[in-house]
């Protein structure tokens, strides 16, 4: 259900700010991924050779201009807010098929399969139980179960999206926020993805298999079988990592950012110590999920680019010679 949530959460901030850039400003003039730079109004093109025929770099200016993508504005008046640019042919397809990925637990859940050595995992060769060996940080923590664990953990990813959606509205504004939580969505299903792929890849049995602490119907369920990697843990490094970078954009000289992240790691790395004591996951299935997390919250969040670019601007005076330096802004107004 937190997945049907998210996912209709996002796809609601899509579609709320997916609104065309109004009339008085041109989001063609930004540059976008993959266009290259040019000059003039339109979709930019290379720099034409000075023999260039005018038809045909008209020509090029037309194919470029029906190949550019669509910049979403949510606020067109506030040129360094939000942290994040989105484009309506890159985000929503992204969104979507992180969904289907995401969502793949379902289906494996719904088949009803118990796992291979239910209701009891052992490591003796030779037992009917028998499900290979476990390496030493694991076996610290077989056999363990407590659901008030289980339910802490849940209750602290919770937390950790809410304190999100949080911070980024008191610091942007509504639209800005549902710009950015796009994005810091996206790395948090990629993360959830990921994982899911992983885990019904591996189908790994949950340390509490390794005992009967948990109830039978527990040990028996189909979800018993889904140890690594952890879902939980990859989804809250994800939504920390995006997290900073977009805080980091949205105040690059100060130190916001980095208190912001150590709150952030300090309650993912909670989250992933309260699956391993409710015995849903080993200790490596939540290093893993911190692995898988962290990289897809920096990935994700990197290559979206920033609607605003400081960039050196270089002014020479012709009659005296001078040449002054300064600072100037360059994005999508």
């Amino acid at each position: 259900m937190t997945r049907f949530a998210l996912l209709f959460l996002l796809l609601g901030s899509a579609i709320a700010i997916a609104d065309p850039s109004p009339s008085s400003s041109d989001p063609t003039d930004a540059t976008a991924p993959g266009t290259g730079s040019g000059s003039g109004s339109g979709a930019p093109i290379a720099t034409p050779a000075p023999d260039a025929p005018p038809a045909k770099v008209e020509q090029a200016k037309e194919v470029a201009d029906k190949a550019k993508l669509t910049p979403i504005i949510p606020n067109p008046n506030n040129p360094t807010k939000p942290a994040f640019q989105l484009y309506a042919e890159i985000d929503v397809p992204i969104l979507a098929t992180g969904a289907v990925f995401a969502l793949a637990r379902l289906e494996k859940t719904s088949l009803n399969q118990q796992a291979f050595c239910a209701p009891e995992c052992t490591t003796t060769v030779g037992d009917p139980g028998y499900a290979g060996s476990l390496n030493a940080l694991d076996s610290l923590t077989k056999g363990r179960y407590s659901a008030a664990w289980s339910t802490a953990s849940d209750f602290e990813l919770y937390g950790l999206g809410a304190a999100t959606a949080a911070i980024l509205l008191t610091d942007e504004g509504l639209l800005n926020t549902l710009n950015d939580a796009v994005v810091i969505g996206e790395a948090t299903l990629s993360a959830t993805a990921v994982a899911d792929i992983m885990t019904l890849s591996a189908g790994r049995p949950r340390p509490f298999l390794y005992g009967t602490n948990a109830p039978l119907s527990v040990r028996n369920s189909p979800d018993a079988a889904l140890s690594f990697l952890s879902s939980h843990t990859s989804e809250a490094f994800a939504m920390t990592l995006s997290l900073y970078i977009a805080e980091k954009r949205l105040h690059p000289t100060s130190n916001r950012s980095k208190y912001i992240l150590a709150g952030g790691l300090a309650l993912s790395s909670m989250i992933a110590i309260s699956r391993v004591m409710a015995g849903y996951h080993f200790i490596t299935d939540t290093i893993g999920g911190a692995v898988v997390g962290s990289s897809l919250g920096v990935l994700i969040g990197s290559v979206h680019g920033s609607p605003v670019q400081v960039i050196p601007v270089v002014n020479h005076d012709d009659h005296t010679g001078a040449t002054a330096a300064t600072l100037g802004l360059q994005g999508t107004f």
